[in-house]
């Protein structure tokens, strides 16, 4: 891996990163710069070809059958990430069950279900997703941090 640090052209930090998309160095270079910045973009997949998205473009990802699929309105990609990687890099996120992550932005309410767990539905008002009583917590936590 070549580093290279010039000055900067304007105001602000510029990181520039060469290489193959399905690098996994360049996942890991990705995030770590997300982390880093407090934003973050992901390289999302769909038929073979690579999307460079904003994370608070992300509704949820989803993880099953061995793979992490991205919802962002009415499109769904895949993530190359793992979900407790995801969980790491993208700041707005949260675990709500097993195998979502939500961006707590998106969220318009959260009902309680007799069962104990709760339903969050997200702003397109079609989305509707089970948060677990093992997050319920955690949820509350972050959002009342969030004020």
């Amino acid at each position: 891996m070549k580093l290279t640090l010039e000055p900067p052209a304007g105001d602000e930090p510029e990181v520039v990163i060469r290489g193959d998309p399905a690098d996994p160095r360049v996942h890991r270079l990705m995030a770590a710069f997300s982390r880093a910045s407090g934003t973050g973009r992901l390289f999302l997949y769909r038929e073979g070809k690579a999307f460079l998205y904003d994370l608070e473009d992300v509704d949820y990802f989803e993880a099953g059958e061995g793979r992490v699929l991205a919802h962002a309105g009415a499109e769904t990609l895949e993530a190359r990430e793992r979900l407790y990687e995801l969980a790491g890099m993208a700041p707005g996120f949260l675990q709500i069950s097993k195998g979502v992550l939500v961006n707590v932005a998106r969220v318009r309410s959260v009902e309680a279900e007799f069962s104990g767990n709760y339903v969050c539905s997200l702003r397109d008002g079609k989305t509707r997703l089970t948060l677990s009583r093992k997050y319920v917590k955690a949820f509350k936590q972050y959002v009342m941090e969030a004020r």
